[in-house]
């Protein structure tokens, strides 16, 4: 499908969505455990320390978490937006298949 200098090739957009999917899998699969952060409590830690690596571990948490939702948003928004171009399609398709079929040609004058 194409218009105004766009090209738009819905298999390429379910390609893509489906490689965002794959990522968040893996990125899930590699995700950052909070409980880690346990064996750089006092005593084995100092305090200071302690509180620092539990800071950083739960910021990195939050960092991936937002990096998986977006990805599967992302993934998503891909998804509806191939729909909708395969459903444009589709209905173009229809129409002209209609008035093929339901027209008559007259010859001019």
């Amino acid at each position: 499908m194409g218009g105004d200098g766009t090209d738009v090739k819905p298999q390429s957009l379910d390609g893509s969505a489906n490689i965002l999917l794959e990522l968040s899998a893996l990125l899930q699969a590699g995700r950052p455990e909070l409980a880690l952060t346990g064996k750089t409590a006092a005593p084995a830690a100092h305090e200071e320390v302690a509180g620092k690596t539990k800071d950083f571990a739960q910021f990195a948490h939050d960092q991936y978490e937002d990096v998986v939702a977006l990805l599967a948003a992302l993934s998503m928004k891909l998804k509806s937006a191939s729909s909708a171009y395969t459903g444009m399609d589709q209905a173009t398709k229809q129409k002209l298949d209609d008035f093929l079929a339901n027209s008559t040609y007259k010859a001019a004058g």
